[in-house]
């Protein structure tokens, strides 16, 4: 989130409480250990390599970027600002953290496809031309990320180092009506359709499964256990929502205007700012658990691999993960 309101140097910290950056800390690890744990698991082992994986690594690889582009974020810069290519660096990457956003729609667009394809899977399992199939899923996340980055890239190029009567700034210039726009845009675009999106795909998939009965499987254990599934999408998708709204709201709230014309909305904006920051690094945290819990075959995962760094040893077979291929979670395409 750009801070072009606030200094880049020469802000004393000292009188503030440490408490809260070491709050902050231990989310972080925490965060970096469980969905490093979550690529781990999927790359480590073969029967693991389904779409529906690859796509919660995607999400976890942009949680992993938001968590250390974050903890730079808040390491203090003493002394006066880089001038040059270092200072611009640190505006545009760093000092505002604008990567976020980036991690922030990757996120969103990995939500997305996720719903897109398990309503393909479920709801129009005889298309299969248009699922998407685990040969293509590179060129997927690939295209995520540059959609991302280029929605996202105005921002770069606009934000750098600007100097100001006493210290230096961060802000993304004078065309101030232009980047409202662009960011009123931006926001509702990357809130408002994903949003519809993923709730039409879902609601089909809850009619199907619950009332419509259209949706079948082999066994009542399939069928559990892709009610199980959808319910983890659903929540993954609900909590990150909640995360994500106060986080476009702060932005639209900072790029405005509104919330700094005087000091006492500066104060309450700064407050709620460091809420929605620390909002945003819980639910990088928690992702992790919440798609990984209710899931055996991670369970099962993640005792190998803290097992065998603990160096007890593992004598298992990667192939003998009882990996149930009718399972949503395991669907092979």
């Amino acid at each position: 989130m750009s801070e072009s309101l606030e200094p880049t140097a020469g802000q004393p910290d000292g009188s503030e409480s440490q408490a809260p950056k070491v709050v902050a800390g231990i989310i972080i690890i925490l965060g970096l250990f469980s969905n490093s744990l979550i690529v781990a698991a999927v790359i480590g082992f073969r029967r693991m390599k389904t779409t529906t994986n690859y796509l919660l690594v995607n999400v976890a690889a942009a949680d992993i970027t938001t968590l250390l582009f974050t903890a730079m974020h808040l390491i203090p810069i003493k002394g006066p600002f880089p001038n040059g290519a270092l200072g611009s660096f640190l505006c545009k990457f760093i000092r505002t953290n604008n990567i976020t956003m980036v991690t922030l729609l990757v996120s969103t667009l990995t939500l997305t496809v996720l719903a897109a394809d398990r309503y393909q899977a479920m709801v129009k399992p005889l298309k299969i031309s248009w699922r998407l199939k685990i040969e293509k899923i590179g060129y997927v996340l690939a295209v995520i990320w540059l959609i991302a980055m280029a929605s996202v890239s105005p921002l770069f190029v606009s934000v750098d180092q600007r100097p100001s009567i006493n210290n230096t700034l961060c802000s993304p210039g004078d065309d101030h009506a232009a980047m409202k726009v662009y960011i009123y845009c931006l926001v509702t675009l990357l809130t408002l359709i994903p949003f519809l999106g993923i709730a039409f795909c879902y609601s089909r998939i809850i009619s199907g499964l619950y009332f419509g009965q259209t949706i079948c499987s082999r066994g009542s254990e399939a069928m559990a256990e892709k009610k199980r599934l959808v319910i983890v999408l659903m929540v993954l998708t609900v909590v990150f929502f909640i995360a994500f709204v106060p986080y476009g709201v702060a932005v639209v709230l900072q790029f405005s205007g509104m919330a700094t014309r005087n000091v006492e909305e500066l104060r309450i904006f700064s407050r709620f700012r460091i809420a929605v920051q620390y909002l945003t690094l819980l639910n990088c945290s928690l992702n992790p658990f919440i798609y990984a819990i209710p899931s055996s075959n991670y369970r099962y995962c993640f005792k190998c691999m803290l097992k065998k760094m603990c160096c007890q040893g593992i004598t298992e077979e990667v192939n003998a993960i009882q990996l149930d291929t009718r399972r949503g979670v395991a669907d092979e395409r």
